[in-house]
């Protein structure tokens, strides 16, 4: 019976931990790139011109110019976070979005440290997101060329 409950309730936590993806505050972020925390943002070169970007932040487009998934797109954050499936790493967007399905679909190929900064760059309102917060940002140099 115990062992019954015991693997039903380990059952229970395998599933919905699979089925939530983790959030994280842009301020949680923030702290965890002091702890080598990889960001990658998947915005469009024109946002990363408009807003700047997060320092040592990788820039990898999900969308090509006509808003269609980029062939590529999977493969090179593959290329960029490695084989390691417990590597911690942040996808951030606009407000949340983009980088929430990019958390799902790393989750599908069996990552499991994958976190989406929810509230994106800007936010959905003037208290959101990662510039609003007051966040540093850089110029974004020749990946928006």
């Amino acid at each position: 019976m115990i062992k019954s409950f015991v693997f039903i309730f380990c059952l229970y936590l395998i599933t919905t931990s699979s089925i939530i993806a983790k959030d994280m505050t842009p301020n949680e972020a923030a702290v965890e790139l002091n702890n080598n925390l990889l960001i990658i943002d998947v915005r469009s070169k024109p946002e990363w011109k408009e807003t700047g970007v997060i320092a040592n932040a990788k820039l990898i487009q999900m969308y090509t110019a006509t808003r269609t998934l980029r062939k590529e797109y999977v493969s090179e954050i593959l290329d960029y976070i490695g084989a390691n499936k417990g590597i911690e790493v942040a996808i951030i967007c606009h407000s949340g979005g983009r980088s929430s399905g990019t958390v799902k679909m790393l989750e599908e190929k069996g990552y499991y440290n994958i976190s989406n900064i929810s509230e994106g760059m800007v936010g959905t309102n003037n208290r959101t997101g990662w510039i609003n917060r007051g966040l540093p940002t850089i110029k974004c140099s020749k990946e928006c060329e």
